[in-house]
């Protein structure tokens, strides 16, 4: 896993970590971004929740057959360092919309283009 120098002399921080649905907390050690559930219990400089509570970073604003309107609920930076600010991006019909979310999480902050999203999630339908 790619580590970054720390801020203040202090252990690496790893760059990045996703955390799907049910596999607990992520392995102990500082990040530089997570996407993790709401539960999970994470060090990072920036954390990136997703699921289907409204206090979390990535959640479904709605869902019916024909799609899902998912929010970004807080500025998020990807991990080029741009800034993806608060938003709702279409996508499609998500069987699993958990793990669905935490990979929409991750595409996002790995640098996919909201616009695009819907087309990459296809897949997963």
């Amino acid at each position: 896993m790619p580590t970054l120098p720390s801020e203040g002399g202090g252990p690496a921080r790893r760059s990045f970590i996703i955390v799907l649905p049910g596999h607990g907390d992520p392995p102990k050690g500082a990040y530089q971004t997570a996407v993790v559930p709401s539960s999970a219990h994470v060090t990072a400089k920036q954390t990136v929740t997703y699921g289907l509570g409204g206090k979390n970073t990535v959640t479904l604003s709605s869902r019916s057959d024909e799609g899902c309107l998912l929010s970004l609920q807080r500025d998020i930076v990807t991990l080029d360092g741009a800034r993806l600010e608060r938003q709702e991006i279409p996508l499609p019909p998500l069987p699993k919309p958990e793990t669905a979310l935490a990979a929409a999480g991750a595409l996002l902050v790995a640098g996919c283009p909201p616009d695009k999203l819907y087309e990459t999630m296809l897949p997963l339908t």
